[in-house]
């Protein structure tokens, strides 16, 4: 096990924080509001087997000179001492000096991964190659980062129950280019995501039983006849997107359809029967599934809150949200 693999051990330990070694770490390791700049103090480097191995032959070049009085021998081991000093600083650097800054993290549902985005900003005029990043031991992704560029890096969380998951700190690293050191930094962002209840798969279909069956014509939520194309609004049910329309012109329309209004569909917390709070969200996450799939018009009635009829893919995320954070 390298010095490198031994250190980051630790850090997996629950009370790493509460050792004295760790502490000047953990205080510049945030968390932070969403973005941090790697300044010289929160970038660390320590060498590899292949590092430890160098050094030792290092050792036993210079001992051997000594000994035997080689001269070619020292040209030599300070030769590889001064590249050893050039490969350290060419790795730091690799690292020092990018801004990280926390992007949007898609909320999922509760037994599916939920994956991070970061992003690299390099402002100097230095190309970065062979970035790592890694959450709980385990490397996620890889890239390189242009000079005066960003990139992107992600990592993914298993989740397990509801809510709003916070994957805590994350390791970004870089071997480059040599791999004899390796650069890392151990960084929390305050990245958050909502996960949604995990849908009950056998639920049965309840929704005929609290449908108001529409009676007046009106244009635009009807499901009869098509009436007319207009151009797509944040929130519009993707299943209306005139896929035709937008390969002619780049730009993404909405089908309109004129005839009965849809049905309409209340979730109510009380009607639904459960063994537990658990189940009786998981019932209605299946639920709210269910009625955007069948664009109907849907509302939900949570104890102490109410979420009016709509449809499409805001008021699809409002409701879900609503159950994840109950």
């Amino acid at each position: 096990m390298s010095l490198f693999q031994f250190s980051f051990n630790a850090f997996r330990m629950p009370d790493f924080k509460r050792r004295p070694v760790f502490k000047f770490i953990s205080k510049r390791s945030g968390p932070f509001n969403g973005q941090v700049k790697l300044t010289s103090d929160r970038v660390y480097i320590l060498p590899t087997r292949v590092g430890l191995i160098f050094a030792l032959l290092l050792i036993t070049l210079l001992v051997g000179s000594i000994n035997y009085e080689k001269s070619l021998g020292f040209i030599l081991t300070f030769l590889l001492a001064g590249i050893g000093n050039v490969l350290l600083l060419s790795t730091w650097r690799n690292i020092a000096g990018l801004e990280l800054k926390a992007g949007h993290a898609l909320a999922v549902f509760s037994s599916e991964a939920a994956t991070f985005n970061v992003q690299l900003i390099n402002h100097p005029l230095l190309n970065r190659h062979s970035i790592a990043i890694s959450h709980d031991g385990i490397e996620q992704d890889i890239v390189d980062c242009a000079a005066n560029s960003q990139q992107q890096i992600t990592f993914k969380v298993e989740t397990n129950k509801r809510g709003t998951l916070d994957p805590g700190a994350f390791r970004l690293y870089s071997e480059f280019p040599s791999g004899l050191f390796i650069a890392w930094t151990w960084i929390d962002l305050s990245l958050s995501c909502i996960v949604y209840p995990q849908p009950d798969k056998n639920v049965i279909s309840l929704l005929a039983d609290n449908s108001e069956d529409g009676e007046n014509d009106r244009s635009g939520s009807g499901g009869e006849n098509f009436s007319q194309l207009r151009k797509y609004q944040h929130g519009d049910n993707i299943s209306r997107v005139c896929w035709k329309a937008a390969a002619k012109n780049e730009e993404l329309f909405s089908k309109e359809f004129s005839g009965s209004a849809p049905k309409t569909q209340w979730i109510n917390w009380d009607d639904i029967q459960a063994r537990n709070t658990e189940h009786r969200l998981s019932i209605m996450a299946a639920l709210i599934i269910q009625a955007e799939n069948n664009n109907q018009h849907y509302g939900l009635t949570l104890p102490q809150k109410q979420i009016r009829p709509d449809c499409g893919g805001k008021h699809f995320h409002q409701c879900l949200t609503a159950l994840a954070l109950y």
